[in-house]
């Protein structure tokens, strides 16, 4: 949910809105706050729940096929959010099941079930890739576990900033590598949410990080991505794998010192109430991206794909278009940004580090500097796709185009 539903979920109420999501189900509760009026009281929201659940019954059963979407977040994390009301990185999900349901003329009805019901990033994953579900959310580090090409794009400072990325979300080159290859791999990339990754630091450190000498024996928590793993291995630091679910807890008591995650995806999973330090390494991305099994798409007749891929690309232009605002405004994470904003109000000393500090980190991991680390890497997981990844990320203005199309 965005900006328009704030006041309308503060009038139904937490409890209330679970409530209503256990018996009507997330995707006609969120359609009945959207249906009600501006400064509507919980009576009249509660109606247009009702409403909207005997209309999204209809449209199920109307529908030729059904897309399931699970989503790992929920719709109301943010409650008084200028922006965005739900987490943080699965903004734009509501908009990609009006835009598919809206460009297949009903023919496609997509069911959201949220709150990790059908598994976490992972799980849900690897559901999606075997075919047991239609969709769900997952960042491409997640995914990369099922579909190994998408570990090409974190090697690391290979895009560079998030102009860049977007240039790889609109690029038909792109499509016929990377998305092509993931395809083959089972799943493919709908919209995305490319989130650069900082290092989030516990509380109490002596000294603020702005080297990567000062990572000397902290233990940094990393994902699946094979990159990231050998990243924090090259610097000067200890590389733990840790769950998700228990790293707010390990960082807390001080099991890890560090993690390094998109900082709008610390604050949705509360995880920034004990940061002590927010260094904008930028290092590689948390690319938040909703999924879909390529055979169930590729069953579909031609004019139901191109409504798929149509949704997919509107919700990626409301996504690029909310994307900085996000950031200054909720988030909290440039200089500007007000004193209410998320990271602002906890009070996280932000590091932001100088172009020389910067230059430090990127030599540290330059490919150059790292080759028989990288190079076999890249191989592996597919050297034509990360090859397109920087040909693309580095080449003047792409246009947004509908990427499947020449």
């Amino acid at each position: 949910m965005e900006k328009q539903e704030q006041q309308k979920c503060k009038n139904l109420g937490r409890r209330d809105f679970l409530q209503l999501c256990a018996a009507y189900g997330t995707t006609a509760v969120l359609g009945g706050v959207l249906a009600a009026t501006a400064n509507a009281e919980e009576k009249e929201i509660k109606q247009h729940i009702s409403i909207q659940a005997e209309e999204e019954e209809k449209k199920a059963a109307e529908a030729k096929h059904t897309m399931i979407l699970g989503l790992d977040g929920v719709a109301n994390r943010w409650p008084d959010g200028v922006l965005c009301n739900s987490t943080m990185w699965i903004v734009g999900a509501w908009r990609l099941k009006e835009n598919i349901e809206k460009q297949s003329k009903g023919a496609i009805y997509v069911k959201i079930v949220e709150g990790a019901a059908l598994g976490g990033q992972v799980k849900a994953a690897r559901k999606v890739q075997q075919g047991i579900i239609q969709a769900c959310s997952a960042s491409t580090q997640n995914m990369a576990a099922f579909a190994p090409v998408w570990n090409v794009t974190d090697i690391p400072f290979a895009i560079g900033p998030v102009e860049n990325y977007w240039k790889l979300l609109y690029s038909k080159e792109i499509n016929d590598t990377l998305r092509a290859k993931s395809m083959e791999q089972g799943v493919m990339n709908l919209a995305t949410f490319p989130q650069t990754r900082w290092l989030e630091l516990k509380m109490g450190l002596p000294e603020d990080v702005r080297k990567p000498e000062q990572l000397k024996g902290l233990k940094i928590r990393v994902t699946g991505s094979k990159f990231e793993q050998a990243i924090f291995d090259i610097l000067p630091s200890s590389p733990t794998p840790i769950a998700w679910g228990e790293v707010y807890t390990a960082m807390k008591e001080g099991a890890i010192d560090g993690i390094h995650v998109g900082p709008a995806s610390v604050a949705d999973a509360g995880i920034h109430e004990v940061v002590g330090q927010l260094v904008n390494t930028e290092i590689m991305y948390n690319a938040d991206t909703f999924w879909l099994n390529t055979k169930w798409f590729k069953k579909l007749p031609p004019e139901l794909q191109e409504a798929v891929l149509e949704g997919s690309y509107q919700t990626q232009l409301f996504i690029e278009g909310i994307y900085e605002p996000l950031h200054a405004l909720q988030a909290g994470l440039r200089s500007d940004s007000p004193p209410d904003a998320i990271w602002k109000k906890v009070g996280t000393k932000q590091i932001m580090l100088t172009d020389d500090e910067r230059a430090a980190w990127q030599e540290f991991l330059s490919f150059e500097n790292n080759k028989d680390r990288f190079e076999p890497m890249v191989k592996k997981f597919g050297k034509a796709e990360y090859e397109a990844v920087q040909r693309v990320a580095n080449s003047g203005d792409t246009e947004k185009g509908r990427w499947w199309k020449a």
